[in-house]
C-alpha cells in the first residue's frame, strides 16, 4: 500500500470512530456510511480491521457496531497522566517550598524524558525545565532515573543510538552508562552534576502507581554549590518523602516494594 493510501485509510478509520457519540453509541453499517459519506464497502473493510484490533465491536443480536474495549485501555493511559499531574502538583509545590529548589516531574515518552510539571524556585536559578520540554533520556538525574527503570529491550534500543556529549560530565559511553543505571536501581534515586548544563546539580526519585510500577520521576535541582553533603542529605530526605507520598496517593503499596534507598 502506498503512503498516500495508508493516510487515507487512517483518515477513514478516524472518520468512522468519530461518528459514535454519547447520544448514538451504537450504529448500523448503513448509518455509519451515511454519516461519514463513505461507501458501504469501504466502511465494511475498515470496520472489520478495527474489530480485529479491538477498536470496534458488533452486537450479535442487533448487528449494530460500537466502540471497543481497546479505547478503555488507551483512555486509561491518558487519564492516568492527567490524574498523575493533578495529584502530584500540590506535593511538588510543597517540595519546592521546603527545599527552595527547582522541582520537576517527567515521564518516559518516545525515547525521551517529557516534563509534565515545572516549579521554579523563588531564587530564579535559570535551570528550569519547561512543561512539555523533552530532554535526552541519558543525561541528568531525572532522565537517568527514568532510563534506569526502562524494560531491558527498550533500554537496549535507547543505547543503540548515538549519545551526544553535552558537557564534559555527560555519561555518553554505553558501558559507563549501564554501570550508572545499575547504581541508580540499587540505591533507589539518581544524582547528577553538570551533565546537561555546567554548574547545575540535581537529585531524582521514582513515583509508583497502584500496580507498584514506576510511572514518573520527580527531581529537585539548582546550583552545584547548594549540593554539599549536608544539604544533599536534607534534600534527599525531603525528595524521597514526597515521592513516597505521591506514590501512596496513586495507590502504591509500600509493603510490596521492599527496596529502600541508600542515602549518600
Amino acid at each position: 500500500m502506498e503512503e498516500s493510501q495508508k493516510v487515507r485509510a487512517v483518515d477513514r478509520a478516524l472518520d468512522i470512530i468519530e461518528v459514535f457519540t454519547f447520544k448514538e453509541p451504537e450504529l448500523l453499517l448503513v448509518e455509519i456510511a451515511e454519516r461519514t459519506g463513505l461507501a458501504l464497502a469501504t466502511v465494511h473493510r475498515s470496520i472489520q480491521t478495527m474489530i480485529k484490533r479491538g477498536y470496534i465491536e458488533q452486537d450479535p443480536i442487533s448487528g449494530k457496531f460500537r466502540l471497543g474495549m481497546q479505547f478503555v485501555k488507551i483512555g486509561g493511559i491518558v487519564i492516568q497522566r492527567i490524574d498523575l499531574t493533578r495529584i502530584a502538583t500540590p506535593f511538588l509545590q510543597e517540595l519546592s517550598k521546603r527545599t527552595e529548589q527547582n522541582v520537576n516531574m517527567s515521564i518516559y515518552d518516545k525515547g525521551e524524558a517529557l516534563c509534565l510539571v515545572n516549579i521554579e524556585s523563588f531564587h530564579n536559578f535559570q535551570y528550569g525545565i519547561k512543561v512539555g520540554q523533552r530532554l535526552p533520556i541519558y543525561a541528568g538525574a531525572l532522565s537517568k532515573l527514568i532510563m534506569a527503570n526502562l524494560p531491558p529491550q527498550e533500554l537496549t534500543t535507547v543505547l543503540s543510538r548515538k549519545l551526544e556529549q553535552f558537557t564534559p560530565y555527560t555519561i555518553s559511553q554505553e558501558v559507563k552508562l549501564r554501570a550508572e543505571l545499575e547504581e541508580i536501581r540499587a540505591r533507589g534515586y539518581a544524582r547528577s552534576e553538570g551533565e546537561l548544563a555546567m554548574g547545575a546539580a540535581a537529585l531524582a526519585a521514582p513515583v509508583y502507581n497502584y500496580e507498584n510500577r514506576m510511572v514518573a520521576g520527580i527531581s529537585i535541582s539548582g546550583p552545584e554549590h547548594f549540593y554539599g553533603r549536608e544539604n544533599v542529605n536534607e534534600y534527599l530526605r525531603e525528595l524521597l518523602k514526597m515521592a513516597e507520598i505521591i506514590s501512596i496517593e496513586l495507590g502504591f503499596n509500600k509493603v510490596n516494594n521492599a527496596s529502600e534507598p541508600n542515602t549518600p
